[in-house]
C-alpha cells in the first residue's frame, strides 16, 4: 500500500502523490536533507540499508514504491532476552523495523540489520522478546492492505487461521500449486472461498512452491521479489537485484495469495494479498506500473500494535528483559454440546467450556472448531474474557450480549449440526490443542458421513447421534476450508464467575447448513462433574 509518511496519522499518498513529491524533492531538495541526515537514523547501518533500496526513489533518481518509508521513524531500545544487554536497537519505517542484535559484528555482512518477524506476531499475537519468549498481546485488528476505515477488509488477525504461526498444526501448510490462476478470497472473518465470478483474476498465476514453508508465490510477487534494478551500492548507483537473497526483507510465505475486495484510497477496488514472514505484500491491479505491487505499512501497523493505545512508547535505554518461555497449558475442558429445540432457537446450540484448573484463565485469542466435511467453523472468543477457577461459560451460536456467562458468535446459522460427525476443538493463543470433544467417540460410536434424509417438522423428536455406526473417518482440519466466525472488534470485559455487564453483539457469521431442531444436548461422562453455571 502507498506509504504515510513519518509514521503520523496522515492522509495515505497516492503513488501519484508520491511521484509529485518526488518531483519537488528533485527540484527544491526538500527531501534530500531530512531522507539522508544522519541525525535521522539510529545507526549508520540503517541508513546504509535505507539507502540501498529508497535512496534514489527519494531523489527521484527511479520511480517505484518504497521498501521501507520515505523518512526513518521512531528508534528505540527494545527488550530481547538472550542478546547483548538483553536489548537491540532498532527503528521503525512505515513498511518496517530495522535492527541490529549483535552490535560487535561485521557491519559489511548484508544480515547484520535484520528485519523483524512483524507479520508472524501481528498474526499470531505472540509478540517476541526472546529466541524462545513471546509475550501474548493478542492478534492484531488492524487492516493489513486497504483503509483504516475499511469496516469488512481483512485483518491480521483474519490471516490466524491460514498463516504458519507459533504453534501452527502443520495443515497450514500447502501443496505445489505450479501454473494454477489464483481465485481464492478471504474476508474480515477469515473466511477462504472461491474468488466471485465477477471479479476478475487478472491473469495471476502461481509460479513458485516454498518448501521451508509450504507455500506458494504468483507470478506477480515473484517477479517483484526477484527484479533487477537501479540500487545504491558501496555509494554508487549500479544496477543489480534489490532483494538478495529474495528472501532477505519479506522472509519466506506464511500464507497463500488471497484476493480480497477492499477500499484503498477512498475506493474499493480487488488486491491481492499474501503474508510473508516479516511484510505484507499486495497487488492492487488498478494502479499504475510500477506501483501495483507494494509492501504493506506493517511498520506502522506493528508498532501500532505494541505501544498503543496504552501502551508506553519506546525510549532508549530501556529496561532489562524478562525471558518467559511458553507457560504450560491451560486446564479447560469442553463438556457439552447442545443443539437448538426449534428452526429459531440459534442460541440453544452452544458448547461448554469449564476451567477446570486453579488460577484465572484468560481466553484473548483463543478459538474453537467445529470441523465440517469440507471447511471448518471457526469462532474466535472476543478480548477481555477472563475464567475464573471453576467456572463455567457457554459460547452459544446466535447474536445477544455477552455477560459473565455466556458469549454470543453472531452466526445466523448452527454451530454444531447434531450429527454424528460434530466435534469441538478448543484451542490456546499459542495455537495449541487445549480440548476436544467428539459425542460420538463419547457413546462408542464411531464417526460416519450422515445419510441423506429429510429433515423433520420442527417439533418432531431428533435421531439422536448414537443411531448410526460405521467407519468413515472423521474430519480434521487438514480438511477444507476455515470459515471462521465474526470477530468482536470492540475491547471487552468479561469475567467468568463472577457478575458481569452485558456487552458488544457480534455481527451475523458465515451461513451453513441448518441442523434437525430437537436433537439432545451431549454432555460429556468421562470427566468430573462440571461446576454450575451461575
Amino acid at each position: 500500500m502507498p506509504s504515510k509518511t513519518a509514521l503520523k496519522p496522515t492522509t495515505r499518498n497516492t503513488p501519484y502523490k508520491i511521484a509529485a513529491i518526488i518531483c519537488a524533492a528533485v527540484v527544491s531538495s526538500v527531501l534530500l536533507p531530512i531522507a539522508f541526515s544522519q541525525a535521522q537514523f539510529a545507526h549508520p547501518a540503517f541508513q546504509a540499508t535505507w539507502a540501498r533500496t529508497d535512496g534514489l526513489v527519494a531523489s527521484g533518481g527511479v520511480k517505484r514504491p518504497w521498501v521501507w518509508g520515505p523518512v526513518p521513524g521512531q528508534s528505540a531500545t527494545e527488550p530481547f532476552a538472550g542478546l547483548p544487554g538483553n536489548a537491540h536497537l532498532v527503528q521503525y519505517f512505515d513498511k518496517g523495523r530495522m535492527e541490529i542484535n549483535n552490535p560487535s559484528g561485521n557491519q559489511n555482512d548484508p544480515f547484520f540489520v535484520t528485519n523483524g518477524l512483524l507479520s508472524v506476531e501481528l498474526i499470531s499475537g505472540q509478540m517476541q522478546i526472546g529466541p524462545a519468549s513471546y509475550e501474548n498481546r493478542g492478534p492484531a485488528q488492524i487492516n493489513l492492505a486497504s483503509d483504516a476505515d475499511d469496516p469488512t477488509a481483512p485483518t491480521y488477525q483474519s490471516f490466524n487461521g491460514v498463516a504458519n504461526i507459533p504453534g501452527a498444526p502443520n495443515e497450514r501448510r500447502k501443496q505445489a500449486q505450479i501454473g494454477q490462476v489464483v481465485r481464492t478470497a478471504i474476508d474480515r472473518q477469515g473466511n477462504t472461498q472461491p474468488w466471485p465470478a465477477n471479479h476478475g483474476d487478472y491473469g495471476v498465476r502461481i509460479v513458485q512452491f516454498e518448501p521451508a514453508t509450504g507455500h506458494n508465490i504468483p507470478d506477480i510477487f515473484w517477479e517483484y521479489l526477484n527484479q533487477q534494478t537501479d540500487i545504491i551500492q558501496g555509494g554508487q548507483r549500479v544496477t543489480g537485484p534489490l532483494f538478495f537473497p529474495w528472501f532477505a526483507v519479506t522472509g519466506y510465505p506464511i500464507s497463500e495469495p488471497y484476493w480480497s475486495y477492499v477500499k484503498v484510497e477512498g475506493r474499493y477496488t480487488d488486491v491481492l494479498i499474501q503474508a510473508f514472514e516479516r511484510r505484507v505484500l499486495t497487488y492492487v491491479p488498478h494502479l499504475p506500473s510500477p506501483f501495483k505491487v507494494q509492501m504493506g505499512n506493517i511498520g506502522m501497523h506493528y508498532r501500532e500494535w505494541r505501544y498503543s493505545p496504552a501502551r508506553p512508547t519506546p525510549r532508549p535505554g530501556g529496561a532489562t528483559p524478562t525471558s518467559n518461555a511458553l507457560p504450560p497449558k491451560a486446564t479447560l475442558s469442553i463438556d457439552e454440546i447442545a443443539y437448538r429445540k426449534s428452526l429459531t432457537d440459534l442460541n440453544g446450540n452452544y458448547v461448554t467450556i469449564t476451567n477446570r484448573g486453579q488460577t484465572a484463565q484468560s481466553l484473548n485469542g483463543w478459538w474453537v472448531d467445529s470441523p465440517k466435511w469440507s471447511h471448518i467453523d471457526r469462532f474466535y472468543f472476543p478480548n477481555g474474557i477472563n475464567m475464573a477457577p471453576g467456572a463455567s461459560l457457554r459460547a452459544r451460536a446466535g447474536q445477544g450480549n455477552n455477560t459473565a456467562t455466556d458469549v454470543y458468535m453472531g452466526r445466523t446459522s448452527v454451530m454444531w449440526e447434531g450429527e454424528p460427525y460434530d466435534l469441538a476443538v478448543l484451542y490456546d493463543n499459542f495455537g495449541r490443542e487445549i480440548d476436544r470433544f467428539f459425542p460420538a467417540a463419547e457413546v462408542g460410536v464411531p464417526p460416519t458421513a450422515p445419510p441423506v434424509a429429510t429433515p423433520p417438522k420442527e417439533g418432531t423428536p431428533a435421531a439422536t447421534i448414537t443411531r448410526v455406526t460405521g467407519g468413515t473417518p472423521l474430519p480434521t482440519t487438514t480438511r477444507g476450508t476455515v470459515v471462521p466466525t465474526p470477530i468482536a472488534t470492540t475491547p471487552a470485559t468479561i469475567v467468568t464467575g463472577a457478575t458481569g455487564s452485558p456487552t458488544r453483539t457480534a455481527t451475523a457469521g458465515t451461513p451453513n447448513r441448518t441442523s434437525t431442531p430437537g436433537t439432545p444436548t451431549v454432555t460429556r461422562t468421562t470427566t468430573p462433574t462440571q461446576t454450575p453455571i451461575p
